[in-house]
């Protein structure tokens, strides 16, 4: 996704709120009227600490306020009612960023608490008995990181523009997502501004992401605008536009994350660097321990109008990508967009990657370069049958950086060493 539009003629504002039920109120956040620029949104307003120990069914958008924290215990399924394409009951889960202004002390960002267990995971699904991929919106998490944008605001997709993100925390804290699934998922409001799986707005580095999945969504799998967020263990499963999506000036770190994509999907990545070329701090991250399986894997292919990357990077995009596994992709491994060609081996290094059984390896004018970092090989998973990537190949990578968050020990090319870290009842494969 690309455009911010301005929705709010897509919105009633005037709405008759009903404020959250929940099994739990842990009280939280200042007494009295909730200022107006939240009172007008469309939806059901989360406006003191909750906590939802129960299965919840749910319609339309829930909104977390500045300073307040909605807590999901283990075990907990959040199901959303089919939207029937009425955009006000298109169900969602939003956090909203820091507010210094317009309470009567200064309030943190408002935080998701979503913490289960490989055994008793917390997911968020439709409420449909014959779940469909797009019936419900899905998680946005917003804070107030730093961003690329001119300004350093910006406003969430598929949101009323009352909704913005950004600022100058990149240690802002949106709470806690860890043995989540994120399933059946997606909607389009209007061309160019869907809501995605997880779509992550200028998110700090003090939250934690862990342990999570996205399955069937009608946009990308992860997307980031800017902030700092660092995340481990994330699987992109059979998603329809891109797997990973990184724009605005994210420069985060990440570490195993899985893409198995199927008919329709697009890029494994499609990364921009800056909002306007030249301009501000670019997409940076520094990722290791990468699988992406492309959408050939299933004996899928794309028209020839559309294409189907590993990596489609572009708009001066950085960052530091090792020990990665791009395989079966109907197209190139490696798309570097002229505006970013020239970061290659600077500002931008990819290294100790294996590519195999993709429709070619990159552009002509890459390939040099790319010869050099680069392994082709078949990785011999295990059994990508069965949706295990573990390769059986031995091939030693890179040693991830000693700052307290990468695995150092994680030498190895791709998500996976020995272990199938993608399996339990957190994870999904099909239906």
């Amino acid at each position: 996704m690309k455009s911010n539009l301005k929705l709010l003629s897509l919105f009633a504002l005037a709405f008759t709120f009903v404020f959250t039920s929940c099994d739990n109120s842990t009280g939280g956040g200042d007494e009295g009227e909730v200022p107006e620029i939240y009172a007008s949104l469309p939806g059901t307003l989360i406006d003191e600490d909750t906590i939802w120990d129960e299965d919840q069914t749910l319609t339309g958008q829930y909104y977390v306020l500045p300073g307040v924290t909605l807590i999901i215990e283990a075990g907990v399924t959040v199901g959303f009612t089919y939207h029937n394409n009425n955009i006000d009951d298109v169900g969602a889960i939003i956090t909203l960023p820091a507010d210094p202004e317009n309470f009567d002390t200064p309030r943190a960002s408002g935080r998701l608490v979503a913490e289960g267990t490989a055994n008793n995971p917390i997911v968020f699904t439709s409420a449909r008995s014959t779940k469909q991929p797009g019936d419900w919106g899905g998680i946005v998490l917003a804070g107030e990181g730093v961003n690329n944008i001119e300004g350093g605001k910006g406003e969430v997709e598929g949101l009323p523009d009352a909704i913005q993100y950004g600022g100058t925390n990149n240690a802002d804290d949106s709470g806690i997502l860890k043995y989540v699934r994120i399933e059946y998922v997606g909607f389009s409001f209007v061309e160019g501004s869907e809501l995605n799986g997880l779509s992550m707005y200028s998110v700090g580095s003090g939250t934690t992401l862990e342990y999570i999945q996205v399955y069937k969504c009608t946009d990308d799998g992860f997307e980031w605008f800017g902030g700092a967020v660092n995340a481990k263990y994330l699987i992109s499963a059979f998603n329809d536009d891109d797997s990973f999506d990184m724009d605005e000036g994210w420069n985060g770190k990440g570490q195993y994350w899985l893409a198995v994509q199927t008919a329709g999907a697009d890029n494994g990545f499609e990364s921009d660097g800056r909002k306007t070329l030249g301009s501000g701090s670019a997409t940076s991250p520094t990722l290791y321990n990468v699988t992406m399986v492309g959408l050939t894997q299933d004996g899928s292919t794309k028209d020839a109008e559309d294409k189907n990357y590993g990596m489609r990077l572009r708009e001066e995009f950085e960052g530091e990508l090792e020990n990665f596994i791009i395989s079966d992709f109907d197209d190139l491994s490696f798309k570097i967009e002229d505006d970013t060609r020239s970061n290659f081996g600077q500002s931008l290094t990819i290294g100790n990657t294996i590519v195999w059984n993709n429709g070619g390896f990159a552009n002509v004018a890459d390939s040099t370069d790319f010869g050099a970092v680069t392994m082709d090989q078949d990785p011999l998973y295990t059994n990508a049958a069965t949706y295990d990537f573990r390769p059986t190949v031995t091939v030693t990578g890179a040693t991830p950086p000693n700052d307290g968050f990468f695995n150092t020990s994680a030498t190895f090319v791709g998500a996976f060493g020995t272990t199938n870290w993608a399996t339990g009842n957190w994870v999904r494969w099909n239906d």
